[in-house]
């Protein structure tokens, strides 16, 4: 009676590893390739103020997430954060009327950074992460 129950089971074993399906899958879905890269944008109108000199503003956007990182960075001394908030809202409101998204939310609260590069001079750099809406 064991030998029986031992030659079924392992009968049954056998015919699970022949019968098995292969890794590929016969859906489209799953062969589709996301896209996660990012897009680094350098907007063309600035939104910066007449006294703004040294004012540069970038967009890090992810097309699959909707997220966009934007980012203002001036010279310390010349820093302002009204400056950098306003060149950043016409920015976004740009961008969001570019690429037809309806609205957007601000995902983290704004962040303020100073530091020096490589030749010693201060920056200063305001940062927003904002998810768009359709």
């Amino acid at each position: 009676m064991k030998k029986i129950i031992a030659i079924t089971l392992s009968l049954f074993v056998i015919a699970g590893f022949s019968f098995a399906q292969s890794e590929v899958s016969a859906l489209p879905e799953d062969e589709m390739q996301t896209d996660l890269s990012q897009k680094t944008i350098v907007p063309e109108d600035q939104h910066l103020s007449s006294e703004d000199k040294s004012g540069k503003v970038t967009i890090e956007y992810f097309p699959m997430l909707d997220e966009v990182r934007i980012t203002y960075r001036a010279m310390y001394n010349l820093y302002e954060k009204s400056n950098a908030v306003e060149a950043i809202q016409g920015c976004l409101e740009d961008f969001r009327v570019e690429n037809q998204y309806t609205r957007f939310m601000y995902i983290n609260k704004d962040k303020e950074r100073y530091f020096k590069d490589a030749r010693g001079i201060k920056w200063a750099e305001y940062n927003s992460h904002v998810k768009f809406v359709r």
